[in-house]
């Protein structure tokens, strides 16, 4: 086995904000771009004893099966009845995975120098109180592995991690042919979400349960559900266990079949979880619907249709159900994403498309249109093919703009309209030498100021006196910035300055 590329430039990193003295450092990296590959590798070359903390049973589990495999070592698991690391006879191995609950209740076990290294998976819970007492425990190097870095509690995680060593976004890591493409398809439902309350940064679970538990809403979701199955394997997340399970029943009662889909949630035991889970890896269940339970550390490469069968604030909590989905696998051409667009809702929700978007609003409005726009049709868009479509489109809307601009009098621009002046033409004296100098200092064409009456001239005088004295643009600023495509309306005098020195600047450079 071989490390990819970008992995290899993250260990580096990592190396290197070390050595600057950096004892907290952060990798963000997508789902199914191999986070645990990474650290595993990290904690085989570490020169003492490493830890990796986890936050639920199955990641423990995981961690602890490939990190073994990728070292080719035995691995020590610290959970609930298992003490590899505490033993007492003292011996200990190199490497320890252990459930943050566990070592918490066990840390007066543990001397503070025990590890050179602490890993902390799923780094985005690091900020909770558990974790803050496990880390200030120790006297190790710090390292996160993320994939959301930004938390729905919006607590920052600079507070434990004082840097991030490497980010590698999805939109590089579909580019790259690491993770498969991603469509999505909206599916409009009568579900009216308007009077639903926000409780800690989502939509009130009780509220969207009674909405979503209706006859009508189940069936507006498991009909979408088998109908763009096909053959793909399905996760579905649900808005609560209720929902899960009424969800489920409504799916196996259109199927035909009660082992169609099948539920679980954080209050079935991990015993009665595992086979469930191993009939769904070997596709005798083709719909797993679960409550919020495999939003990380869930990989079944197969999984080729995520359904959002309910209401999301956060996109890192959005992002997370997403990539259940995004890695590859023989066969899988790409990941289908259904979401469920309630007729009337107060609140924005996340949808699959502001995976790309970032945080420019306006692209993401445009991506979000023509999403819309394809699914209305009766066609999913690819993400890659909606964001560039949003980006041509903008692109179109700013060369618009600049044209119209263009064809503009540079100062009617700034409301200095010397036409309307002119349209309105007044006999007796013109405009006098005082004012045609003031004017032409300020880049006023003479030919067209010298044909204003001497009223005229006086009331245009004490406008860009106005301007002046509020700071505004001046006109012979306003007509070279015109030039450039940039609108002056609303520029003051600085700003319309550092513009035009910076475009000097990059006409001095190309020359």
């Amino acid at each position: 086995m071989q490390l990819r590329p970008y992995q290899q430039t993250a260990i580096t990193n990592v190396r290197e904000a070390y050595q600057k003295g950096h004892r907290a450092v952060l990798v963000v990296m997508p789902t199914g771009t191999g986070k645990t590959v990474l650290f595993a590798e990290i904690a085989r070359l570490a020169k003492g004893p490493v830890l990796v903390l986890a936050h639920r049973q199955e990641l423990v589990e995981q961690a602890r099966e490939k990190i073994a495999a990728w070292c080719n070592d035995v691995v020590a698991v610290e959970m609930a009845h298992r003490r590899d690391f505490t033993r007492p006879d003292g011996s200990r191995p190199k490497i320890t995975v252990a459930s943050i609950q566990t070592l918490r209740a066990r840390l007066q076990d543990v001397p503070k120098d025990a590890f050179k290294i602490v890993i902390v998976d799923e780094a985005h819970h690091a900020t909770a109180d558990s974790y803050r007492a496990v880390l200030s425990h120790f006297s190790a190097w710090l390292l996160g592995v993320t994939a959301t870095p930004d938390r729905s509690d919006r607590v920052p995680l600079g507070e434990i991690f004082s840097v991030v060593a490497f980010e590698y976004d999805m939109r590089a890591a579909i580019r790259d042919g690491w993770l498969c493409p991603i469509r999505s398809f909206l599916v409009q439902t009568k579900a009216d979400f308007s009077n639903v309350r926000k409780v800690a940064g989502e939509l009130a679970t009780r509220d969207v349960e009674a909405i979503l538990n209706q006859d009508l809403h189940l069936a507006e979701m498991a009909t979408p559900i088998r109908r763009e199955r096909g053959d793909r394997q399905t996760i579905v997340f649900a808005a609560s266990v209720a929902h899960a399970h009424a969800l489920t029943r409504v799916l196996n009662e259109q199927a035909g079949s009660p082992t169609f889909a099948a539920a679980l949630d954080g209050t079935t035991a991990f015993e009665q979880r595992a086979p469930v889970l191993q009939q769904f890896r070997s596709r005798e269940i083709s719909v797993l619907v679960n409550c919020s339970l495999f939003t990380e550390g869930f990989d079944v490469p197969g999984i080729a249709l995520v359904a959002i069968a309910r209401p999301v604030l956060s996109r890192s909590f959005y992002a997370q159900m997403v990539g259940r989905g995004t890695r590859p696998a023989k066969g899988k051409h790409d990941l289908l994403v259904l979401d469920f667009v309630p007729s009337n809702c107060r609140h924005s929700l996340a949808q699959a498309v502001d995976i790309f978007a970032g945080g420019d609003d306006e692209l993401l409005a445009m991506a979000r249109r023509i999403t819309a726009a394809a699914s209305a049709a009766g066609e999913a868009i690819a993400l890659e093919l909606a964001m560039e479509l949003a980006q041509q489109e903008r692109e179109a809307q700013q060369t618009d703009v600049v044209y119209q601009l263009r064809q503009r009098d540079p100062f009617a621009v700034v409301g200095i309209d010397l036409g309307k002046h002119r349209r309105r033409h007044e006999d007796g004296e013109r405009a006098n030498a005082e004012q045609l100098e003031f004017f032409r200092r300020l880049g006023l064409p003479i030919d067209d100021v010298a044909k204003l009456s001497l009223r005229q001239a006086e009331a245009l005088r004490e406008q860009l006196l106005e301007r002046k004295a509020v700071g505004l643009c001046t006109p012979k600023q306003a007509k070279q910035l015109v030039a450039m495509g940039v609108d002056p309306r609303d520029l003051y005098y600085d700003q319309a300055q550092e513009l035009l020195r910076e475009a000097k600047a990059r006409r001095r450079h190309s020359e």
